[in-house]
């Protein structure tokens, strides 16, 4: 259902805001709210939206929108996935990488005008893992570990820049696991230090050659797999991956998924989503093409 204006009638809003979020954020949200003309409410809750706030967003609203970082609006996203209203996106997280890929703005009072201003409804693809909803991507290898080890507090006091160190850290401990990928029914092995499923291709612009090509409305799931056999080689990957981007294939595989993912490794190791890790491998992903609505700019 796409929200159009008649006769000048204020959408109505239902706002899910993350308990998380700080008091200053919270009160330029609501003080954006009162100044929109926007019929609203808003429901404070964690990530884990509770049984009563799900049957709240079946109601008839114009719009269902998440405040707060990528987790909760994914979890947001999973109740709307099919049948629900357009998803609005307040960004007030550490990345809001979802928010940066659909060009929403970043400024708090700026997305809620971009809601009561007549925005333009997108759909776009969305992947289901372990029964929940992604939007952003999923990995094993350097990538997860990289989130299993950077602290809440470390992203609280620094923002993105605390996956830096861990970053960095992570990747002169690299070691290559036996990877087993199954793409569409068709299996693979790789002797890989990192695989990376993106949906939307922020992250993956900075680590893969075709990193700009991946969007996240064209019915596919972009994979790209790092075979580095020393730790050394990554500056000299990421060097390549500027001056001469053909010459990276030699160590990064880059293919498409049209329907499902399956990663095994002998050796269970930690798989991330969205920027959460969500336990180990195996892990099934599977892509719901075009399943979500969300209201971007025009």
């Amino acid at each position: 259902m796409a929200f159009t204006p008649i006769n000048d009638v204020p959408m109505k809003l239902l706002l899910i805001t993350s308990n998380t979020v700080n008091a200053f954020s919270r009160e330029t949200l609501l003080q954006s709210l009162r100044e929109s003309g926007m019929t609203y409410e808003v429901i404070e809750t964690n990530v884990a939206l509770d049984e009563t706030i799900r049957k709240r967003l079946t109601e008839d609203w114009d719009c269902v929108a998440a405040a707060g970082g990528d987790g909760m609006v994914a979890a947001v996203a999973h109740t709307l996935i099919g049948t629900g209203p357009p998803l609005g996106i307040l960004p007030l997280g550490t990345g809001n990488l979802v928010a940066r890929e659909l060009g929403i703005p970043l400024e708090i009072a700026d997305a809620v005008n971009l809601l009561a201003q007549n925005p333009k409804p997108r759909p776009i693809d969305a992947m289901r893992i372990a029964g929940k909803t992604y939007l952003l991507n999923a990995g094993v290898g350097v990538n997860a570990e990289v989130i299993d080890q950077t602290s809440r507090l470390g992203k609280s006091l620094f923002g993105r820049s605390a996956y830096v160190g861990t970053a960095v850290w992570k990747a002169l401990q690299a070691k290559t696991h036996t990877i087993e990928i199954t793409i569409d029914g068709i299996t693979q092995t790789h002797s890989a230090t990192d695989v990376l499923i993106s949906n939307c291709g922020i992250l993956a612009r900075a680590l893969y050659p075709n990193g700009p090509d991946i969007r996240v409305d064209d019915g596919l799931l972009d994979i790209g797999v790092i075979s580095i056999k020393s730790p050394l080689e990554y500056p000299w990957y990421y060097l390549l991956r500027w001056v001469a981007p053909k010459r990276v294939n030699t160590i990064n595989i880059e293919t498409t998924a049209r329907k499902s993912i399956r990663i095994r490794c002998n050796d269970p190791i930690v798989v991330q989503a969205d920027g959460d890790v969500i336990g180990t491998t195996p892990v099934d992903i599977e892509l719901l093409p075009l399943a979500l609505t969300v209201f971007v700019p025009r």
